[in-house]
């Protein structure tokens, strides 16, 4: 919860109040603003933006607002526009709740002035205040790892495919695995066919067979030419 406040130095003879407060960037290129108290001093969203307060101790107007950026920018300011009046300013009237009260008619002043003559609430003047630069930075939650500690990796279980998209994957696998099983045969029967063939004899007429091939007839064993004698025998 943030607090935004303005100071008036003569708060015994001059009271006020704020209004048209807008919170906005101070980007040069681009400016963005959001209305947070409307032309009446009353706030637009006090979910964002509380109502002002007068605190009559401190003689300060007083607004309570959670911690909000843009998203386009880091940094903002508030702008306002204040309204000066004699003694003080009547109360704002915001959803049947003043947003701060009246002083007394009349207040001394240190050097024994007083507010006779002048009309109380009556208004002097109206300025423009802008606050300082406020720095803003978005939290980071749930970080699940440090940035030196590398990317994390998600495990996936299941993968849910189409019933026809997984179809028409299996067929045209299989069409593809055909097709490299056919081009290896032709390609293994190509490189048989081109072998070179080993030597054997050159080829003979039919009127002279090789001999090589030919199985000659069996040559009937020849007869002795001498008998044994009888005186052998005996």
């Amino acid at each position: 919860m943030k607090g935004l406040k303005h100071n008036f130095s003569s708060a015994v003879i001059y009271g006020g109040f704020a209004r048209s407060c807008v919170a906005k960037t101070i980007e040069d290129n681009e400016e963005i603003q959001y209305e947070v108290t409307d032309s009446n001093g009353c706030a637009t969203d006090p979910s964002i933006f509380g109502n002002w307060q007068l605190d009559p101790d401190r003689k300060i107007l007083v607004a309570r607002f959670n911690a909000f950026k843009f998203p386009t920018s880091n940094n903002l300011r508030f702008q306002c526009n204040i309204r000066v009046c004699f003694g003080s300013c009547p109360p704002v009237n915001c959803d049947g709740v003043d947003a701060f009260g009246r002083r007394k008619r009349q207040a001394p002043d240190p050097n024994g002035l007083t507010l006779e003559g002048f009309q109380e609430g009556a208004l002097r003047e109206e300025i423009m205040v802008q606050s300082n630069a406020i720095l803003t930075f978005e939290r980071k939650e749930n970080q699940v790892a440090l940035p030196t500690e590398g990317p994390s990796i998600e495990e996936i279980d299941n993968v849910c495919l189409p019933k026809l998209g997984l179809i028409i994957s299996l067929i045209i696998t299989t069409l593809l695995a055909l097709v490299a099983v056919a081009v290896a045969i032709s390609c293994w029967l190509m490189a048989y066919r081109r072998r070179p063939k080993a030597a054997g004899p050159l080829p003979h007429p039919p009127d002279f067979p090789n001999p090589l091939y030919t199985t000659p007839e069996p040559v009937a064993e020849p007869s002795p030419d001498y008998y044994p004698s009888s005186n052998n025998s005996l």
